[in-house]
């Protein structure tokens, strides 16, 4: 009983912090266009992505890029401040510096849904390498569908008004 009351509790708890965390603004940049355009690798199963710890390299929206200074977080060890991994049980990693994790459905071949985010709440907002844990939450709770492209994990989120992009590397694969 009271491992089901706290686990409700830190449920609630987290969707009140993610519900009231700032969104990202836009930047103003210009369009990124992609001269030649990754090739997504055909074939590839949900299976094969699963039990893999992802790493965060960039995250692509319409309106700029954001990428991850990973010089600076090296230097502050924290190379591994922004991960993903999908199991049979939901999905999971850490989002600098807390830990997160979630269930999610396949909806067909390379579509899924994530359910809302819990994560822990150690300390939060903190900028590790030009993104903050609730712009990640934010962007990675939009995510419906995945393709492996040059052997790296995307994960896409389509809006009214602008597409996102998630780019992640096998942990270690630097």
């Amino acid at each position: 009983m009271a491992r089901n009351f706290t686990a409700a509790a830190m449920f609630a708890a987290s969707f009140v912090f993610f519900s009231c965390a700032a969104l990202p603004q836009r930047t103003g940049e210009e369009f990124i266009i992609l001269e030649n355009p990754p090739v997504a690798d055909s074939g590839v199963v949900f299976s094969e992505i699963t039990n893999i710890v992802w790493e965060l390299r960039e995250i692509q929206v319409n309106y700029g890029k954001t990428e991850l200074d990973r010089q600076a977080m090296a230097a502050n060890d924290l190379g591994d401040s922004f991960t993903l991994q999908f199991t049979e049980e939901g999905v999971n990693g850490k989002a600098a510096p807390n830990r997160y994790f979630s269930t999610y459905e396949l909806q067909h071949k390379h579509d899924f849904r994530l359910r809302p985010i819990v994560g822990t709440l150690m300390a939060a907002n903190i900028n590790i390498g030009g993104l903050m844990e609730n712009e990640y939450y934010w962007y990675l709770q939009r995510a419906n569908r995945w393709e492996l492209v040059n052997g790296n994990l995307e994960l896409y989120a389509s809006g009214q008004d602008e597409d996102i992009t998630l780019r992640f590397r096998r942990q270690g694969a630097y």
